[in-house]
């Protein structure tokens, strides 16, 4: 499904969590390169039911990404990732929604 909704991404460049799932499929956390591929599909979404103009909660949301981005070793080793949890939350908080 997703691959027919973005025919034009080379697979190559789709981080490997986008397509698969943690072990348990509980984990919370993606990769901040996996969370940015949605921002658009995400803001989209919020800024439909909020009323708002999607360029400016894309801009929001970018930034709400940033302050929860996460790295292993303290960015010494690993990919960069936000906990999709804390994420919405935050989104909430901001945006006065309940979750």
């Amino acid at each position: 499904m997703w691959r027919q909704d973005h025919p034009d991404i080379d697979l190559q460049d789709v981080p490997a969590d986008l397509v698969t799932a943690s072990a348990s499929g509980l984990d919370p956390h993606i990769t901040l390169e996996n969370a940015e591929l949605q921002l658009d599909r995400v803001a989209l979404k919020w800024a439909s039911d909020l009323h708002r103009d999607p360029p400016q909660v894309k801009k929001e949301i970018q930034q709400i990404l940033m302050r929860n981005v996460a790295a292993p070793l303290n960015g010494l080793a690993g990919e960069k990732f936000v906990n999709v949890l804390e994420v919405n939350l935050a989104l909430c908080k901001f945006y006065q929604r309940t979750p």
